[in-house]
């Protein structure tokens, strides 16, 4: 068994075992060669999560990518009204040239104890690396409204604590109440409640109890930030929250997901399928497991056909002072987080690859060495060929400020916060750039599945880099039995893999293919074929075939 198959047929073992049967059907449709309906894909872009376009492989494999570190402090905590720092219940959106971000803080350092010390901020950016927070003059703090506290302290008619928002735009709002913000606010309720703007910057609670949960011996469910989109591939708006399934040791917590036609049409958390979860694959230490899942920051993707992304925040629990070398005994609800990467085409079912860290700890002394906790919201760079994310950095762990105890427990085993940092950084990574379908040095190939596309040229995402290559063939797709060459079926004249101009030296996200220097396949729109993909030490991210 050659390198990709072992890794594919690994990770898909790996779905099938922790999401059982709706897993092992995904599994078979993305991977059968099946003659039956070819897929729709029109214009759209196509991205490469799992095997619906490796209908028949050869030394390839589906390779997960890792952003980079800017090494920003992006956003700091350099007001009064922040010096408790910025929290991960933050969001970030790109609006036609402007970047809008809306950040949690706290004016305590306390974060546990002071109840009316926090705020939701805002600021500006043109080009979503240097940004601006502006006085918009709602709340008084210290005596001055020279702030840009949008929430909290007043403004919006409510003081809150460590409640975050999440902020998005509803489509089928009134226009008074474009702006939707989901927050965890406590006076209220241990619910979901919606507060809704005209311009993002005014607001008021509009929807109480947008999700609730049902009465219980134990709470904590949705103490995270939970996140509603309207998902326009079904129709209906999609939650994701923070639901507790307890576990020795920990609060087990989840991740929970449901649909309603209505914003305000959830059922109670409780009664939500949990989509991700602690497993048998996780670590354990005897019969306690160890990690936990806090929140997701999932999103639709915009920029492809049937493409999901999450990035679960993975909480480690010190469960044990002698065995994990704590001598100044056990604190309470303790431990260090960073942020996993996973992917999905419906929402539901959700690939997790070998769930090593997408974001991962810093080095011991600097400002992320303790948690990275991707908040939510993913923006392309002002040109478009890149796409940034925003983390919460801190050097501080959870539970860090529950009580001088964990404090001094923490200190006295070398995990003390030194410099008590929480601010927002920023990371990279190419347009599409989660996942690639990577030839190896020796060279691999793919052919999809039976394709009907709408365009009039084939545009790759692809990085050959120095040594690499690719050439790319369009099949015919008969209905009967395939001939012809190499087995993958006979090609169609002129748009063979040996008449494509070599692609090479190419690091594009949006590449044309040509074939002896012709790049129109009008001609083959609307017809049934398939694509075949050499590849030579390259990684391809998408394909589209574009108007």
């Amino acid at each position: 068994m050659n390198r990709r198959s072992f890794r594919f047929r690994w990770t898909m073992a790996l779905a099938m075992a922790t999401l059982g049967a709706s897993a092992v059907a995904w599994a078979e449709s993305a991977s059968v060669n099946s003659f039956g309906k070819p897929l729709e894909i029109g214009s759209n872009r196509q991205v490469f999560i799992d095997g619906r376009f490796l209908s028949r492989t050869h030394n390839v494999e589906l390779h997960t990518h890792t952003p980079v570190k800017t090494g920003e402090r992006t956003v700091d905590h350099d007001q009064p009204w922040e010096v408790g720092g910025i929290g991960p219940y933050s969001n970030v959106i790109k609006e036609g040239d402007t970047y809008r971000m809306w950040y949690q803080v706290m004016a305590s350092v306390e974060w546990n104890i002071d109840h009316d010390a926090g705020a939701i901020c805002y600021a500006e950016s043109k080009d979503g690396i240097h940004w601006e927070k502006p006085n918009l003059g709602l709340a008084e703090f210290n005596g001055s409204t020279d702030n840009n506290i949008v929430l909290g302290h007043g403004a919006g008619g409510v003081y809150i604590g460590q409640s975050g928002g999440l902020v998005f735009i509803d489509p089928n709002a009134p226009e008074d109440q474009k702006y939707r913000m989901l927050i965890h606010y406590m006076p209220k309720g241990e619910n979901i409640h919606l507060f809704s703007s005209p311009d993002g910057i005014h607001w008021e609670m509009t929807h109480p109890n947008v999700v609730i949960f049902s009465p219980q011996d134990s709470g904590h469910h949705l103490d995270s930030q939970n996140v509603i989109f309207f998902d326009d591939r079904l129709g209906k708006y999609v939650f994701f929250g923070r639901k507790n399934l307890p576990q020795r040791g920990s609060q087990g917590r989840t991740i929970a997901r449901s649909e309603s036609d209505t914003i305000d049409g959830f059922p109670p958390v409780q009664e939500m399928p949990s989509v991700i979860f602690p497993d048998e694959f996780g670590p354990t230490m005897g019969a306690t497991q160890l990690v936990d899942y806090y929140k997701s920051a999932a999103i639709k993707y915009p920029w492809a056909q049937d493409a999901y992304y999450m990035f679960p925040e993975v909480y480690y629990h010190y469960v044990d002072a002698r065995v994990q070398g704590l001598p100044g005994g056990l604190p309470i609800n303790a431990g260090p987080l960073d942020t996993q990467f996973a992917a999905s085409r419906d929402g539901v079912v959700w690939e997790r690859y070998d769930r090593r860290p997408f974001v991962p700890l810093g080095q011991k002394g600097e400002f992320d060495w303790a948690s990275t906790r991707v908040i939510h919201g993913l923006v392309p760079s002002v040109d478009d060929r890149y796409m940034y994310l925003y983390y919460r950095a801190s050097d501080w762990l959870h539970g860090w400020d529950r009580n001088p105890e964990n404090k001094r427990m923490l200190t006295e085993a070398g995990l003390g916060a030194d410099q008590n940092i929480a601010v927002l950084s920023r990371v990279v990574i190419r347009k599409d750039g989660f996942v690639s379908v990577r030839g190896g040095y020796a060279g691999g190939s793919f052919t999809t599945p039976v394709l009907i596309f709408d365009g009039s040229e084939l545009v790759l995402n692809i990085d050959t880099s120095a040594t690499g290559y690719a050439r790319v063939g369009i099949l015919r797709a008969d209905t009967g039995a395939i001939a012809g060459y190499n087995e993958y079926g006979a090609e169609r004249p002129g748009f063979g893999v040996e008449y494509c101009d070599l692609i090479h030296t190419a690091n594009d996200t949006n590449y044309v293919v040509r074939w002896r220097g012709n790049s129109d396949v009008s001609e083959l729109a609307g017809k049934p074929v398939r694509l075949h993909f050499e590849l030579y030490n390259c990684d391809l991210y998408a394909f589209e075939f574009r108007k």
